[in-house]
């Protein structure tokens, strides 16, 4: 039995791409789309992280420009805006770059939305700031609002639910290593049964016992597998430089970290084969149940079906023992 690939939230990069470099050309994101299509990615969400404001603007043209050249049926689902709106604080913002970090901005916001033209799907923000309810209100009309890099209470995420927030980013990470044990921003959005969560089951972002918790945690439907794939996905083992300076390491194992801090993952170099592999080895859901946090609840997010997929896809497969591979390879 033959099946689309994967749909993917958040991909932020690939092969040594990324999204989030202004000088990244339209043919370079349909090369790295080319390059994920072949390794099981049917559809994604270009991911712009926290830079410069005219930095971000020059990037969500040049993805916009691209879902435009690849037509309807292109493997480029839209934009995924994960910042500037994140948490300041340090372990939060994870691999963010602070003197980019702000408050949300409606202004700016509608000016982003339309050089996006139409293409932007998704914003990840920190609900926690004085304005974020009036943002979210306005905004959520429009886009997904999920939270993400935050250090929320309960009570605020109860009110940012109650006013258009959906979903949660990569649940269980940007967030610091040592937080309270009962009031913290993890326990506070597993605790929010309206938001749908996403996770990252690379195999290095988080542990079995975690991905079982979130899991138990919500009926299949609000479950999301994103890979968080960097440009340094597909890529040797090293030590590489952001596009912002940032020193990065890339262990064989395949764990991307920054170099100044360890514990702080700078994004995942795995796709969402690999992420799907893990999770299968893990024989925590059925062969039907891994199919819908990888294809059919993303697709569901951004309202489409498998038939908006159907024609002219590369297509790939999994065996009996639900490791997935590549047909085509």
């Amino acid at each position: 039995m033959t099946r689309l690939g994967f749909i993917d939230l958040q991909v932020n990069g690939y092969s040594g791409i990324d999204f989030s470099d202004p000088e990244t050309t339209v043919d370079q994101i349909l090369e790295a789309a080319e390059i994920l299509a072949q390794n099981g990615t049917a559809g994604f969400l270009a991911t712009v992280t926290t830079h410069p404001r005219e930095v971000m603007e020059t990037c969500i043209q040049t993805i916009a420009s691209a879902i435009k050249k690849q037509g309807m049926r292109g493997p480029v689902l839209g934009i995924h805006m994960e910042g500037p709106f994140i948490s300041p604080e340090y372990g939060f913002r994870g691999a963010h770059a602070a003197d980019s970090i702000s408050p949300p901005d409606l202004q700016w916001f509608r000016r982003v939305k339309r050089l996006a033209e139409g293409n932007l799907r998704i914003v990840t923000l920190a609900p926690e700031y004085e304005n974020a309810l009036e943002f979210i209100r306005a905004a959520a009309s429009g886009v997904i609002i999920s939270a993400g890099h935050t250090n929320c209470s309960f009570a605020r995420i109860r009110q940012a639910v109650g006013v258009g927030l959906t979903m949660a980013t990569h649940i269980g990470n940007g967030c610091r290593q040592t937080i309270d044990r009962h009031n913290n921003p993890v326990v506070n959005l597993l605790a929010c049964s309206e938001v749908t969560l996403c996770f990252i089951p690379d195999g290095f972002h988080l542990p079995e016992a975690f991905i079982r918790l979130v899991i138990g945690c919500r009926p299949i439907e609000q479950l999301v597998v994103v890979s968080d794939a960097v440009k340094f996905a597909g890529m040797a083992p090293g030590r590489y430089t952001a596009n912002l300076g940032a020193e990065v390491i890339l262990s064989p194992e395949g764990r991307l970290s920054l170099a100044s801090d360890s514990e702080i993952m700078a994004g995942s170099s795995s796709n969402m084969i690999k992420c799907m592999n893990h999770l299968s080895s893990l024989r925590i859901l059925s062969e039907e149940e891994l199919w819908q946090v990888g294809f059919l609840n993303p697709l569901s997010i951004l309202g489409l079906s498998p038939a908006d997929l159907s024609k002219g896809r590369d297509r790939v497969g999994y065996d009996a023992e639900l490791r997935w591979f590549d047909l085509l390879g």
